[in-house]
């Protein structure tokens, strides 16, 4: 008869959202369970008196969060810390609030009952929602509910302690537990599920806390108090070890501390080639909380703002003073540094859940980008006028997303003319870019270039368009494939296009965070990339290996090959 699973030894695997190596006892705990007791919870009062319970505890709720980041502060990057600024805001919207309230005086709830319902049905949105970082913004209603119930019965919630060196395991984390066990010096997190652009994600990086997710089941099968590796690396969780294991990982536990210690020692390298060349790294941000690290990294700046998803976990379209402050606090975590922000791309799978844009039936050619924009000046001019506000506090561009033809950009530039209050493009206060994403625009950049001040490829779109497969759809993903020539023969074709204009040429995209690939990108005379965050340091280190004087030639070699194939093995052996 099979051991319980709680009695063997046992390896899981998941996937890594935050590296590293880690040793402790197991912790397993229930992130639901206090939103779950709060429903039972009956009313202590008339709903008058449950609802100035609510207002008091919200109000406690919200010097907690003032003070976790006061003492975050100095310990986080800003950009880490204004997750909680976010917790905040939400803390005291309106909207949120009415729904509470009307739980407590049409629904005859407790205050408590009340939280709970609203949080639960919000959390309930945002995951049905097919966008990852919407649905990672779960984490951060249940992180708010649970505050709030906290606020209002003490009871309900009694504080874990966490000794130092302890693994997490949880069906999900919220970012103010992370934090809070972080205090207690926790080693590592197993969690079910965590999104990797979500808070809790970027918060596990920030704090250097090894992260492992996707392990279904991992409350039930990982026993509680039982010695545990987190290994990232492998993205694995292994318990019950043997004493071979046990040796084998304190070699690694060794290597990871020195190899952290050579790290907080050595400044930010420059991305610069071997022969003196400075290629332009940037980052693709979704918030102003992935700006984190700029300075840590040396990040030329933020390359590509994705100002959509700031959209998707509200209850209603932001004011143009809503959008402002939300980007100013983005200008001030990357002070001097350039500043790239696109209009929102809505449209295909990236709509927000109160919005009333009608879903195509082929959503990737349906009506998105600025195709939209331009039919709903509803929801560009807000954006643009906040744009707008703060260029004239500071130098940015203003990306146009999903640009497919010079009708569209002349189009575009007259509305923003009439929205800005300028008889022409040259009066603009901030730059103005386009992204080439689709290949009617690739093949009319000659004509685009004059008009604007800088291109940006989105290469997955692009390959998308250009060989007819989508990248969301898992039957013909082996079809998406940007190292298909075709598509890096258009590329080199648009990256001449624009060093013959003199017009900045930026790439985003996968492509662009590859750090084999950058060898090629460079070949085909790109020097300006912008990438996740966690791509950085990776196609950096690259760049300082290569050296520009050796590539002539090479981009024609590349574009020379027949195959998809030809050209990795060709860049294989070309730059190992």
């Amino acid at each position: 008869m099979p051991l319980h699973p709680r009695q063997q030894r046992m390896i899981l695997t998941g996937k890594t959202i935050s590296p590293g190596l880690a040793r402790g006892i197991t912790r397993v705990i229930d992130a639901r369970g206090v939103l779950d007791a709060a429903l039972s919870v009956a009313p202590s009062g008339p709903p008058q008196a449950e609802v100035e319970r609510l207002h008091a505890a919200v109000g406690r709720a919200g010097v907690e969060l003032d003070r976790l980041q006061r003492q975050l502060s100095g310990r986080l990057d800003a950009g880490d810390v204004a997750i909680f600024a976010s917790h905040a805001g939400l803390l005291h919207d309106p909207k949120f609030l009415g729904r509470i309230e009307a739980e407590i005086r049409v629904g005859g709830q407790s205050a408590e009952a009340a939280v709970s319902r609203v949080a639960s049905e919000l959390r309930a949105t945002f995951l049905a929602n097919p966008v990852p970082l919407v649905r990672d913004k779960a984490t951060d209603i249940l992180d708010i509910g649970r505050r709030l119930v906290r606020c209002l019965s003490a009871s309900l919630q009694p504080e874990l302690e966490m000794e130092q060196g302890t693994i997490v395991v949880a069906t999900s984390l919220t970012p103010s537990q992370l934090v809070r066990y972080s205090h207690h010096g926790i080693a590592g997190v197993v969690t079910e599920t965590c999104g990797p652009k979500s808070h809790t994600a970027i918060l596990a990086r920030g704090l250097g806390i090894p992260l492992i997710t996707g392990i279904a089941g991992a409350c039930e099968l990982i026993p509680q108090g039982t010695t545990a590796i987190v290994d990232a690396a492998a993205a694995r969780v292994v318990f019950q070890l043997t004493d071979a294991e046990r040796e084998s990982f304190q070699d690694l536990f060794e290597q990871q501390a020195a190899a952290l210690s050579d790290a907080e020692e050595a400044p930010p390298e420059l991305p610069i080639t071997q022969d003196g060349s400075h290629i332009r790294l940037l980052l693709n941000i979704s918030d102003a909380v992935e700006a984190a690290g700029l300075d840590m990294l040396g990040a030329d700046g933020v390359g590509l703002f994705r100002t959509e998803f700031a959209y998707m976990d509200r209850e209603g379209w932001p004011t143009t003073d809503e959008i402002y402050a939300s980007y100013r606090q983005l200008a001030e975590i990357v002070g001097d540094r350039e500043l790239h922000i696109r209009l929102v791309d809505f449209g295909a799978e990236k709509c927000p859940p109160y919005s009333d844009i009608p879903l195509s039936r082929n959503p990737s050619l349906g009506l998105r980008g600025i195709r939209l924009l331009l039919q709903r000046e509803d929801i560009l001019l807000p954006q643009v006028q906040a744009i707008t506000r703060l260029a004239h506090e500071r130098r940015l561009t203003l990306l146009l997303p999903m640009l497919d033809t010079v009708d569209t950009l002349t189009a575009t530039i007259d509305t923003l003319c009439r929205t800005i209050g300028c008889a022409s493009r040259e009066q603009f206060p901030f730059r103005l870019g386009a992204m080439i994403e689709v290949p009617s625009a690739a093949l009319q950049v000659a004509e685009i270039l004059p008009q604007v001040d800088s291109v940006s490829i989105g290469l997955n779109d692009l390959t998308q368009y250009l060989l007819a497969a989508d990248r969301d759809d898992e039957f013909v993903e082996r079809y998406h494939d940007p190292m298909q020539p075709a598509v890096l023969r258009l590329l080199q074709a648009v990256v001449a296009t624009a060093s013959a204009a003199g017009k900045p040429l930026t790439i985003c995209g996968e492509l662009a965070g590859d750090p084999k690939l950058t060898g090629l990108l460079l070949a085909l005379g790109v020097r300006r990339l912008s990438v996740a965050r966690s791509n950085y340091r990776g196609v950096a280190n690259s760049i300082r290996r290569l050296s520009l004087r050796s590539m002539e030639g090479v981009g024609a070699e590349i574009t020379a090959q027949p195959t998809a194939a030809a050209v990795r093995k060709y860049v294989a052996e070309r730059f190992g």
